[in-house]
């Protein structure tokens, strides 16, 4: 081949590599001129900030700094998401929108909050149904005995009556009974599960006194190794039972 040829051959390559960058350049400047625009409605949107878990004062802050405004449409209670905090936005973070729009939001108002009713002289069972209606949980019942003839009831709680808690608390109460205290033979409680059984003793009037760990890797953890009173003793309704479990730490 002539150099007369291959020169020709390279300003015809030249030429093309030219016009295939040159459209593609032209192409990416139609497309953000022109046809991006119409695909997103306009230039000016901007990806929607996370504001979940701030407070609404940091939530303003951040979202001015992004063009956009804030409206609180609800507050609502929360266990979980201390007052004042944001729980929910709309749109959602991440999203596009265009700027000087507006952000929703849901502020936590912190969790719900009961008092507890006055519960002295009700029946264990009275008590109960009073403190479902209240939001509040059974908690431990702890027995004390009188000889005077009268009828069983409560005499305390713990929180104390007018207490202010959140809804779901536990509420402890101390319960008279009238009478002889019952007696009662002592199970064996060897080998069985701690949380199981301090429920149903607390459950029955008696009272878990000192729980000792001790390291027993044969054995599950909160396994019950040894009792006081032991096995086969007599025991009266609202004493007091010392338990050792098992640990594998």
């Amino acid at each position: 081949m002539s150099k007369k040829r291959e020169k020709g051959l390279f300003r015809k390559i030249l030429f093309y590599t030219f016009a295939v960058f040159a459209a593609f350049l032209f192409g990416i400047i139609v497309f953000n001129s022109l046809i991006k625009p119409k695909l997103i409605g306009r230039r000016d949107v901007v990806l929607i900030p996370e504001v979940r878990g701030l407070s609404v004062e940091s939530a303003r802050s951040k979202c001015r700094d992004s063009g956009y405004r804030i409206r609180i449409t609800a507050r609502e209670h929360s266990s979980s998401v201390s007052e004042g905090t944001v729980i929910s936005q709309v749109p959602r973070p991440g999203e596009g929108l265009k700027e000087r729009r507006t952000i929703q939001v849901v502020v936590s108002k912190g969790r719900e909050m009961t008092v507890v009713p006055d519960l002295e002289g009700q029946s264990l069972r009275q008590a109960w149904l009073t403190l479902q209606g209240a939001g509040i949980r059974r908690g431990k019942v702890s027995r004390i005995f009188s000889y005077r003839d009268s009828r069983n009831s409560v005499i305390a709680s713990s929180p104390g009556t007018g207490s202010e808690v959140p809804v779901g608390s536990q509420v402890n109460l101390l319960l008279m009974i009238y009478g002889i205290p019952r007696t009662f033979l002592m199970p064996d409680l060897v080998g069985m599960d701690m949380p199981f059984v301090k429920d149903r003793l607390e459950r029955s009037g008696f009272k878990i006194g000192r729980v000792t760990n001790r390291r027993a890797e044969a054995d599950f953890p909160d396994a019950i190794l040894a009792q006081d009173p032991p096995a086969g003793s007599f025991i009266k309704e609202g004493e007091t039972v010392e338990i050792t479990v098992s640990t594998v730490k």
